[in-house]
């Protein structure tokens, strides 16, 4: 199974959402990747607030498709852990 990092960034209320279209073949290869991502997004946008989340092809289309037909980011879609 292959796994896509998403990143919810918000600056504020605007928020937006960031993904790596590169799969990792595992959930821990990925979260070891989100952990680093989010250490260095806190050092260079101290004033936001957001999300990493690994998501799985199936989780990963649904929150694409869910973008796609207007969703906020700063909402996860049903049938996920996003």
């Amino acid at each position: 199974m292959k796994f896509f990092m998403v990143i919810i960034i918000c600056f504020g209320v605007d928020c937006q959402a960031i993904y790596e279209k590169t799969p990792y073949d595992t959930h821990a290869a990925c979260y070891e990747v989100a952990l680093q991502t989010t250490q260095f997004m806190q050092q260079m946008y101290p004033g936001t607030s957001g999300e990493i989340h690994c998501l799985d092809e199936e989780q990963y289309n649904l929150y694409n498709e869910f973008l796609r037909n207007g969703g906020d980011p700063s909402m996860a879609p049903q049938g996920t852990d996003a």
